[in-house]
């Protein structure tokens, strides 16, 4: 069952995405849990409870707005996996939410068109990330959901996969042999990392903060293309 968040003090707008939402998963003939807040406060109490797969967000809130409660539950929740989409009447938030690694942005009001198209992306998404990578080493087959990869990274005619537990694996191979292999979501910064994007928490520049604090350069020849593949994967909900 899908497990789908509602925070918006507006009640018009929490009824309309409610009916929304639930008549999207009747049309694929599967089950969601809907749960409606109208404030953060309410929010955050039941976030250790409740945490929602997809998470539909209101800036605007009254006492605390959706930002600060992005960053509450990426930061002090350390939940990355959690699929957040802004919801608001304005359109100049951009920058403000790049930190926070939504997965898309909406403007009310809410069109069905666009709202049947984010979740249908979200659900794509969580399957691509549910999939597995497939490698050998020492002539035994072993494979790792992407969604547990935060990045790939080359030594010594190593790849080493770095996993969202901090666990290692590693078996002899290229980068470059399986760049063009990954779904979409992974980019290469250099010859030396290739990143899972959902886990970027922020970048500069020359730099990429992914996962747990952990900061990997990116390459001068990659830089101007990565700036593009990661602005279009934050804003047009993962699709680059």
């Amino acid at each position: 069952m899908h497990r789908i968040g509602i925070c918006d003090d507006e009640m018009t707008t929490c009824t309309e995405l409610e009916n929304l939402i639930d008549d999207f998963f009747k049309s694929r003939s599967e089950s969601c849990d809907i749960q409606v807040w109208n404030n953060a406060e309410t929010l955050r109490r039941d976030m250790e409870k409740y945490r929602p797969d997809i998470l539909f967000l209101d800036i605007e809130l009254p006492s605390e707005n959706g930002v600060s409660v992005g960053k509450y539950i990426r930061d002090e929740l350390e939940d990355h996996a959690m699929s957040i989409v802004f919801i608001s009447h304005k359109t100049n938030y951009a920058m403000e939410l790049f930190q926070i690694h939504p997965y898309d942005f909406l403007v009310k009001p809410i069109q069905k068109t666009s709202l049947f198209t984010t979740i249908s992306k979200i659900l794509n998404l969580e399957e691509i990330q549910n999939k597995e990578f497939r490698y050998s080493y020492n002539k035994e087959e072993n494979s790792i959901p992407y969604g547990e990869i935060l990045y790939f990274s080359s030594r010594n005619k190593l790849v080493i996969i770095h996993k969202r537990n901090g666990e290692e694996n590693s078996y002899y191979g290229k980068l470059a042999d399986i760049v063009e292999k990954l779904p979409f979501q992974f980019a290469c910064i250099s010859k030396s990392y290739i990143i899972n994007m959902k886990y970027v928490v922020s970048w500069k520049s020359d730099s990429v903060m992914i996962g747990d604090e952990q900061r990997l350069r990116i390459a001068q020849s990659h830089r101007a293309e990565f700036k593009k593949t990661i602005h279009n994967y934050n804003m047009r909900g993962g699709v680059s």
